[in-house]
């Protein structure tokens, strides 16, 4: 998957559409690899990714996730398969089951177990009818896995996995369990993929006010509670608003060498990818200036 170290995510609904663009082409200028964008009820993804493309000249441009239910196999690979071409080949696709609220209550779909779920719609999207043009091929797909079974499936069929909100112990765990289903099913070592939340700020008080508002809604969701119980944190941890422990953990702040040992880190830990989330001094996603602060190499 043609995919440099350094990638930086958001959820950009925040900033208008001439800040968004201005973001995408400073994180260019800055040396940045990749550029990720997520689907909530927000922008639709490729749409904003192919506007992106028109301002872009080198980046990989992805979504991290596209959700499953937001759009039946047909759809998702055209919808891909359209930025992919536009875009000169740089498409990533990243597709997921999303979380339980998310789906039934904003979308109003019954929300299956996600790893059937998963294996299902990559079973449907390999199926899936594609007429447009292809002159870069398909788009490399990774998959929002957390635990075992989710990682062996992307390892087993897919190009890699998108893990979000998970520690750097986390990192070198999944990489282990990616490389050995890869190596057993005969196939290429997998991407790994993950997101590091970022806040260039060196008093404490002021940088974990920042890391519990990002973290506010996380802390509630239970795919995520479950990964970070396994990962070691308790049920005083993941109380709101997070334990100090947890906070340090999954939020890097501090002076600008401390953060961007915490990125570098995370590369050494195993990940192949580590897409920075600059936050506010509110906790809020895509802060242009941290993003510049912290440009590659790390």
């Amino acid at each position: 998957m043609p995919l440099g170290p350094a990638g930086v995510w958001s959820n950009f609904d925040r900033l208008s559409g001439e800040e968004l663009l201005a973001f995408a082409t400073a994180a260019e200028a800055a040396g940045y690899d990749a550029i990720w964008t997520q689907e909530t009820a927000g922008r639709d993804p490729f749409a904003l990714l192919a506007g992106l493309a028109a301002v872009t000249r080198r980046m990989s441009l992805g979504v991290g996730i596209a959700v499953i239910y937001g759009r039946d196999p047909v759809a998702m690979r055209a919808g891909a398969a359209t930025v992919h071409e536009l875009s000169g080949g740089r498409m990533i696709l990243g597709v997921g089951a999303s979380h339980r609220d998310t789906v039934a209550e904003v979308r109003g779909h019954e929300y299956a177990p996600p790893l059937r779920a998963v294996r299902a719609f990559l079973d449907a999207y390999e199926r899936a009818a594609y007429r447009g043009p292809r002159p870069h091929g398909d788009p490399p797909v990774v998959v929002a896995a957390l635990r075992r079974r989710m990682l062996e499936l992307a390892a087993t069929r897919t190009d890699g996995a998108f893990p979000y909100l998970v520690p750097r112990p986390y990192v070198a765990a999944a990489r282990r369990v990616l490389d050995d289903a890869a190596a057993e099913a005969g196939r290429p070592r997998p991407a790994l993929v993950v997101s590091q939340a970022v806040r260039v700020e060196a008093d404490p008080a002021a940088a974990r006010a920042a890391a519990h508002r990002y973290l506010e809604r996380y802390l509630g969701l239970p795919n995520y509670r479950a990964n970070l119980v396994e990962a070691g944190f308790t049920e005083d941890d993941l109380a709101p608003p997070g334990s100090d422990r947890l906070v340090d953990a999954l939020v890097a702040w501090g002076d600008e060498p401390s953060v961007r040992a915490r990125l570098r880190g995370m590369l050494q830990a195993g990940a192949d990818h580590v897409a920075l989330i600059p936050l506010t001094a509110e906790g809020l996603h895509a802060d242009r200036s941290t993003m510049e602060a912290l440009a590659p190499p790390w």
